[in-house]
């Protein structure tokens, strides 16, 4: 942004109540600046305004503020990637890894973000694609910025699958699912089930099986251009999930494609708040000086 931007979207997690205050005051502080402020359309709806959708807002803003947890984060993530805007995420919610700064920070970090005195970072998301088995043509589905993650649609119930990479093939796995993810979201679903952490600002994918029924299966990096392929085997339904909130049903030998997107979402970064300062703060990275003597 070569200046300073004026076009504001605001989206939050709309069931609470310091979302709906935090965005209310939002709108009056950035308006008295002379700013646009457009609300996305659910969140207005709580506080009885009119809204935009999360498309329309991502191609429209400067600088989407989303105001809730990490859930309302990857949702902003996907409006605002491949365009312009940067993204400033607040902690409103619980863990908010993600998060560039927490509520009481909120007033500090906007204004950071609006005078450009916050870095910018780049993150890169996947882009995902279907090849349906019967009668079905190829296609893309849908943009994560964290992790897409290919599982039985019963819980509990183990996937077979079929999976490749790099031009070979890597076998049958039987495990509860497989997890593919960003560098950003190398601290979610892939870290409990025992991936590696990744730098966010790293280019790179992390594929991870999920409880797998094997001793030798075990995480791997891949880089970019590089296509991760499974193929469903099972026989009861599956589903592909993107950042945990979006499923798409697949089939019994339905394969999807999973790679580096080549859209990413620009991030406001918080000097005060680095990536380590997070694993320790956030994930207890590390303990602490009394639990380790």
């Amino acid at each position: 942004m070569k200046t300073k931007p004026r076009r504001i979207a605001i989206v939050g997690h709309t069931r609470r109540v310091a979302v709906r205050r935090a965005a209310s005051r939002l709108v009056q502080k950035l308006a008295r600046r002379g700013c646009e402020v457009r609300l996305d359309r659910d969140l207005a709806a709580a506080m009885n305004r009119a809204g935009e959708p999360f498309d329309k807002l991502g191609s429209w803003c400067d600088v989407m503020i989303s105001l809730g947890g990490d859930g309302t984060v990857l949702t902003a993530g996907r409006a605002i990637a491949g365009r312009r805007g940067v993204l400033l995420p607040v902690n409103l919610g619980g863990l908010g890894f993600l998060a560039a700064a927490e509520e009481d920070e909120l007033d500090e970090a906007v204004d950071a973000a609006l005078a450009k005195r916050w870095p910018v970072g780049i993150r890169s998301g996947l882009e995902t694609r279907i090849r349906r088995a019967r009668g079905g043509r190829d296609r893309a589905v849908g943009f994560a910025l964290n992790d897409a993650v290919v599982r039985s649609a019963v819980s509990y119930a183990a996937i077979h699958l079929r999976v490749s990479a790099l031009g070979q093939d890597l076998g049958h796995l039987v495990a509860d699912g497989l997890i593919a993810s960003s560098s950003s979201g190398s601290t979610a679903y892939t870290l409990s089930a025992g991936g590696p952490m990744v730098a966010p600002h790293m280019h790179a994918m992390i594929v991870t099986p999920a409880c797998a029924h094997a001793l030798g299966s075990r995480s791997l990096v891949l880089g970019p251009g590089t296509v991760l392929s499974t193929r469903v085997i099972s026989p009861g339904p599956a589903l592909l999930v993107l950042d945990g909130q979006e499923p798409i049903e697949l089939a019994k030998d339905d394969e999807v494609d999973i790679q580096l997107a080549k859209k990413t979402v620009r991030v406001f970064e918080n000097p005060g708040r680095p990536f380590l300062f997070a694993l320790q703060s956030k994930l207890g990275w590390q303990g602490s000086e009394r639990r380790s003597l």
